[in-house]
């Protein structure tokens, strides 16, 4: 009888050790998606307007008024904390990653596009795109990758391609600039849970950079 009740005792504890690691790891992993979010705030002039606050899961946001030279510019990031084992568990089982989606619209087409996937050959994204043999293959060896580009003059685009590269690399997964879509023409995929909140600004003249070289005609 003794030993049943120790060991109700020490499951009890155990389940109330894990809630409290549990809750500690979700406000902490809030508290640094909350820091994100600020940075992204005060990149700018501009306003984060949120669909979605900042949590443990993370948040969805978009700059009002869109800083030049967007008309729309939105966040969308998808994480967690990584020391919370149920939430470690859950992204195991749904597939879901730690994520962070900037999406820009122009107000005209880009006049240069580029296309990059981390460990993906250009070609093959752009295999199933129209026009595809108007799509030209670049290689450089600051980044140590392939990536392609389409346009009359890509030149401005492709330097500022490679100087987000220089400063984002690590975190970046895919970056796309096309003129093939009516909601979106910018698009940048990169691991969130890495980035600083002190870098947002960084990122953000970066991307602006972006916008401006792929309207250069």
């Amino acid at each position: 009888m003794m030993d049943e009740r120790l060991l109700l005792a020490a499951g009890a504890v155990l389940m109330l050790l894990l809630v409290i690691a549990w809750t500690a790891a979700r406000l902490q992993t809030r508290r640094r998606n909350q820091t994100l979010a600020a940075g992204f705030d005060s990149s700018t002039r501009s306003r984060l307007v949120y669909a979605s606050p900042p949590s443990a899961g993370g948040f969805n946001a978009h700059f009002e008024p869109p800083p030049e030279p967007f008309v729309r510019l939105e966040l969308r990031y998808h994480g967690g904390a990584t020391v919370d084992p149920l939430g470690l568990l859950l992204r195991m089982v749904s597939g879901r990653t730690d994520e962070l989606v900037i999406r820009a619209l122009l107000p005209e087409r880009p006049a240069a596009e580029l296309v990059w996937a981390r460990g993906r050959i250009p070609e093959r994204a752009m295999a199933r795109r129209a026009r595809a043999s108007l799509w030209m293959q670049r290689r450089s060896d600051l980044i140590d990758s392939e990536y392609a580009v389409r346009g009359v003059d890509t030149t401005a685009l492709e330097y500022v391609f490679v100087d987000l590269q220089a400063r984002f690399g690590a975190l970046l997964q895919r970056v796309s600039i096309l003129a093939d879509r009516e909601d979106v023409h910018i698009e940048v995929v990169m691991r969130g849970g890495e980035l600083q909140g002190s870098a947002t600004p960084a990122l953000v003249t970066t991307l602006r950079s972006l916008g401006r070289a792929a309207q250069r005609r």
